[in-house]
């Protein structure tokens, strides 16, 4: 049977349609770039969580692979063609980026009260602000496989003296002890960051960035005598072993150990989600405490150029909430809302067991000691070669600080 449409039931299915058009015509698209692959159906989880609760912005997410996402970044900035919102590392990197005309200035259009003291602290410019950690932060540690560790009847290091032996213990097994991704030397100088933490601890990292400390200091030369001397210990090949491939072996169990950051649980689950891995704090050099280290993960900022900085700013003062901060919590990596707690997560549980005794922020979030990272990656390589004498690299990362003051 025909139906007839009344002259009513047309003007109320124009209006319909008018109104539709309208809020088709009102929706804000805001792109997003992160560095994270591994992480995207995660984070996607989120965002259609904002994006039911404000239907009037999507946001278009694209994950970009750690190794190619600063060329990348800074080929669309210098070309116009950044994205709306961006990650960038908390501290120096930042604040260029804000120097060179590339981000809004977020300092007081965002409630910063949820962050936990650390965090605040991180994204604090001389009371500047230009980023907010949304997706968490990160300590790293040293990750075992716990059945591995189990089978050969050993515990996990907490020494030099220790790991040593349980490196020679699995490799007279056949079992690659530690799987180290080292051809960007990244993850290596992470370990180096960990040596020297374990010496000098969170006050002796004070003193580092007064000056009162140095790396040449003849206890902080055993930091990089124990990177040194672990060489033996990791996976044929570590130097030409690039990180996504790294990862892969060491979720794969090929190899007892690894280090590695609380944000790359998710990754290893991906990879095998079978994995049954345990984490403690890095093995302290001769005379230390075991140690972790911790920063942001990329904070993220807001485009000068965006023509969206309203929708943008609802977006990030979303995430920094707990609906956002319990999803992270839950299914990637640490929280930096101090009332948010994991629900159920023992990695997470352990990570945080691990930092509390010793735990020194990451060295490139600070001005004073920010390029000594940077120093440290591109020598780390010799050193583990020994083309590099401990002091040598001692004293290359010595002339990268800048004491506060000086």
């Amino acid at each position: 049977m025909k139906t007839r449409l009344t002259v009513q039931a047309l003007a109320t299915a124009t209006a319909c349609a008018f109104s539709t058009a309208a809020i088709a015509d009102d929706k804000v698209t805001l792109s997003m770039w992160h560095q994270h692959p591994e992480w995207k159906d995660r984070a996607e989880a989120i965002l259609e969580k904002f994006e039911a609760a404000h239907p009037h912005i999507d946001i278009e997410l694209e994950e970009i692979a750690g190794t190619n996402y600063t060329a990348r970044l800074n080929t669309a900035l210098a070309a116009g063609e950044a994205p709306d919102l961006f990650g960038l590392p908390a501290g120096p990197e930042t604040v260029a980026a804000a120097e060179a005309g590339y981000l809004t200035d977020l300092t007081g259009k965002l409630d910063l009260s949820s962050l936990v003291p650390s965090a605040a602290s991180a994204v604090d410019n001389d009371g500047k602000v230009f980023g907010v950690p949304i997706l968490g932060s990160y300590t790293v540690g040293l990750y075992y496989h716990r059945d591995i560790m189990e089978e050969q009847g050993l515990t996990p290091p907490t020494t030099r003296e220790e790991l040593l032996s349980v490196c020679e213990t699995l490799k007279e097994r056949g079992i690659n002890p530690l799987v180290v991704p080292a051809s960007d030397g990244i993850v290596p100088s992470f370990m180096y960051m960990m040596s020297a933490a374990s010496i000098m601890g969170a006050d002796g990292f004070d003193e580092l960035r007064a000056g009162t400390r140095k790396f040449t200091d003849p206890d902080m030369v055993k930091a990089a005598a124990f990177i040194q001397e672990i060489a033996p210990c990791l996976q044929p090949g570590a130097l030409s072993t690039a990180y996504v491939e790294g990862k892969a072996l060491a979720a794969m169990k090929q190899g007892a150990m690894m280090p590695g950051g609380s944000a790359d649980f998710a990754g290893y689950q991906e990879i095998n989600p079978e994995v049954d891995l345990g984490v403690v704090p890095f093995p302290a050099a001769e005379g230390g405490t075991p140690a972790t280290v911790t920063g942001l993960e990329y904070i993220f900022t807001i485009n000068s150029q965006s023509e969206h900085k309203d929708e943008a700013l609802t977006f990030l003062q979303w995430m920094l909430g707990e609906v956002a901060q319990q999803m992270v919590v839950d299914t990637i990596t640490m929280t930096t809302n101090k009332d948010v707690v994991p629900t159920d997560s023992r990695i997470l549980e352990e990570f945080g067991t691990a930092r509390a005794s010793n735990d020194v922020r990451v060295f490139y979030e600070l001005p004073e000691v920010g390029s000594v990272f940077g120093a440290a990656q591109n020598n780390i390589a010799a050193l583990l070669l020994g083309d590099m004498t401990p002091e040598a690299f001692s004293e290359l990362l010595q002339a990268e600080v800048k004491p506060s003051g000086s």
